[in-house]
């Protein structure tokens, strides 16, 4: 049965792979894009495309009006200048809400947000299933936590929303994967590499999110990665293994961990006074060097969840062997 869908970040590399999957289907897609050439981007997939950010509120209930399913994928870990984490992740969902409440619920069967496993912060290597409670420990872990909370206390107001815990996506040119610096013989990383990193395959991370607003429970929250973790070392290594270059330095046994820290605040408040987009921030660091694995049972036994690439070392061979 065709929907009308409403996707924003509809131009993000998980979007696109949404959108294309959703009008394979025969939905009727309306996406949100922040400039007229990304737009033009998804209207080569079949959809529609609004021009504009969350914070407009009559290009976001445009695309709101008589949609049956919202997936909501705008979000990111930093943006240029001022756009810290929590104005694009917690703030956006405040707006995006604002805009459900005057457009209303009355076609709206799911409201799927993409959360991240940044929620969970630092385990130390520990198995976490979607009970175990949110321990952040970066700023933008915090802000996809104040992004939960809100989309859970609209519930009250009649919002269907479900929330997926998504790992960190690999796929066709995500940058995650880092091969052009594997290849060029500059990829550097803190930490050790002894860490878990949970990941997952864009083929699959579009099944489950799509699994979700179809099939899921109102309320629910989903964890979304690999059933099999790997540790970060030996997902680059197996980068590495398929498009040559040089393995990922790991340069934490030689530069201190307050040495990183003060040098990444210090770039990262240089940075937010330019147009840029800081790269080298406390977070990142965080986010490389943390240690979790995702218990993912629930999206198995609730939604009948099948992987395409449960290992992401055989996965990666699906994206880099001709490379």
């Amino acid at each position: 049965m065709a929907r009308r869908v409403f996707v924003t970040g509809s131009h993000g590399r998980v979007g696109q792979r949404l959108v294309a999957a959703l009008v394979s289907r025969g939905d009727t897609v309306v996406g949100l894009a922040r400039s007229e050439d990304q737009a033009t981007a998804v209207r080569a997939l079949g959809a529609t495309c609004l021009v504009g950010d969350l914070a407009a509120q009559d290009v976001v209930s445009r695309g709101l009006e008589g949609a049956e399913q919202v997936y909501h994928l705008a979000g990111g870990l930093r943006g240029p200048g001022k756009e810290t984490a929590d104005i694009i992740n917690r703030v956006g969902m405040e707006s995006l809400l604002a805009a459900v409440g005057r457009v209303g619920t009355k076609t709206l069967s799911s409201l799927v947000f993409t959360s991240s496993c940044a929620v969970y912060g630092n385990r130390s290597g520990l198995v976490v299933d979607e009970e175990m409670p949110a321990q952040p420990d970066t700023r933008y872990g915090q802000s996809k936590v104040d992004a939960e909370r809100l989309l859970q206390a609209a519930e009250q107001q009649g919002v269907p929303g479900r929330i997926a815990r998504l790992a960190a996506v690999y796929g066709p040119g995500f940058p995650f994967m880092m091969v052009d610096q594997i290849k060029a013989g500059r990829a550097r990383l803190p930490g050790e590499g002894r860490n878990y990193v949970p990941t997952i395959h864009v083929d699959d991370a579009v099944a489950a999110l799509i699994l979700m607003a179809d099939s899921g429970q109102d309320g629910a929250t989903y964890n979304v990665a690999d059933p099999t973790p790997v540790l970060l070392k030996a997902f680059y290594d197996q980068v590495h293994a398929l498009v040559g270059g040089q393995p990922v330095w790991f340069w934490s046994t030689w530069v201190p961990s307050y040495v990183q820290d003060f040098a990444a605040r210090l770039n990262e408040r240089i940075q937010s006074h330019t147009p840029r987009r800081p790269m080298f921030t406390p977070d990142n660091l965080k986010l490389f060097r943390g240690s979790v694995r995702m218990r993912v049972d629930k999206l198995e036994s609730e939604l009948s969840m099948t992987w395409k690439h449960p290992d992401p070392l055989d996965g990666l061979k699906t994206v880099l062997d001709v490379a």
